[in-house]
């Protein structure tokens, strides 16, 4: 794909020596002010070499040659320098063959012949620097559609690359999954239902994911409405949600939105949203220590309206809390105060924010 965009070794080599011109260059990306500048003089400059240049050869030359060294004057100025450099040196190249080399000589009288031999003129460098216009823009348009097309090209690689990522993520947590969840399930149906049950859970982080990829940002607040929302949780005004402004990273998304959906699947069944009374209360903030990399706090307290009891045994639920959170480097507690379930994670803002680094 590169060698069809740049095309041969010998067409690369006679572009590269094209764009070492201002007028190449500026046809394709545009013109400064320093460069029209220059070209005006180089405009200039040209024309008193060709008027110079005309002198000396006016005694050898019979009479009718008025133009001989301004026509590759103008070609040359507008092919090296641009389009406006070409206007200035047809003007000054023309006035000067009008005042000099058109009899009657050294005045702007105009007559027939005089009449006839300017009108050739203009006819003749505005055909020139029309033409040369027409190319200059032409290669322009092609110049920029190229770099416009590679440009998409590098895009789609990246977009891909990182979808590749994001993938190989995903069927990595869905294998932990499937592994923590044959320690718990008793019979291959409440493997299949459990799994079927988080996998629906994942695929509202994914579209999520998606708009990571393509450059949005999400926020931490928004990623916990998106993980809690299918659960109904979201639709209550017994919801309380506190905390800072926050971006959360692509590969933070994923495991926080197993830990929400974990905990929230969890007060459906069991705890503050299993009865009519019960709410929660959601909080993150950033710590920071002397000692320490940041940290994300995430605390979820539920007060469940109703005494509640202490599990009897450690299930998957407190297993996967436990696995996510220790994957994005902290913790996780949890305590029953007779009235709901706190559970107080730890992580390390690297591993789930934007904007942390892993140096100190």
């Amino acid at each position: 794909m590169t060698d069809k965009l740049n095309g041969n070794s010998g067409q690369t080599s006679v572009l590269r020596a094209l764009f070492a011109l201002p007028a190449f260059r500026n046809a394709a990306h545009g013109s400064t002010s320093s460069s029209q500048a220059l070209g005006q003089l180089a405009a200039l400059a040209m024309t008193s070499v060709a008027l110079a240049l005309r002198f000396y050869l006016d005694p050898l030359l019979p009479p009718g040659f008025p133009y001989l060294t301004f026509f590759p004057c103008v070609v040359i100025t507008g092919f090296v320098w641009g389009i406006f450099p070409a206007i200035t040196s047809a003007v000054l190249s023309g006035l000067a063959s009008w005042y000099w080399f058109i009899q009657p000589s050294e005045s702007f009288s105009v007559d027939g012949p005089a009449a006839t031999a300017l009108a050739f003129y203009v006819f003749v460098v505005a055909t020139d620097i029309g033409l040369l216009y027409l190319a200059l823009r032409a290669l322009g348009a092609q110049v920029r559609s190229r770099e416009a097309l590679a440009t998409a090209l590098e895009m789609q690689q990246l977009v891909s690359q990182e979808i590749d990522h994001r993938l190989k993520n995903l069927m990595a947590t869905i294998n932990g999954l499937v592994s923590m969840l044959r320690k718990h399930a008793s019979s291959p149906q409440e493997l299949a239902d459990q799994l079927r049950h988080r996998i629906n859970g994942l695929s509202n982080s994914i579209a999520l994911l998606r708009g990571v990829v393509e450059g949005e940002r999400i926020s931490v607040r928004r990623a916990i409405r998106t993980a809690l929302n299918p659960l109904g949780l979201m639709e209550s005004e017994r919801v309380t949600l506190e905390g800072p402004d926050l971006t959360i990273s692509p590969n933070g998304l994923i495991p926080l939105n197993l830990i929400l959906h974990e905990l929230g699947t969890n007060s459906v069944k069991h705890g503050a949203f299993s009865n009519q009374s019960g709410k929660l209360r959601l909080s993150w903030e950033i710590v920071n220590h002397d000692d320490d990399k940041p940290m994300l706090f995430l605390v979820w307290s539920e007060k469940a309206g109703r005494d509640v009891s202490p599990p009897q045994r450690t299930g998957f639920g407190t297993d996967l809390l436990d696995r996510m959170s220790r994957s994005l480097g902290g913790g996780c507690e949890f305590a029953f105060d007779g009235e709901g379930l706190t559970a107080r994670l730890s992580m390390q803002s690297a591993h789930i924010l934007d904007g942390y680094s892993d140096q100190p």
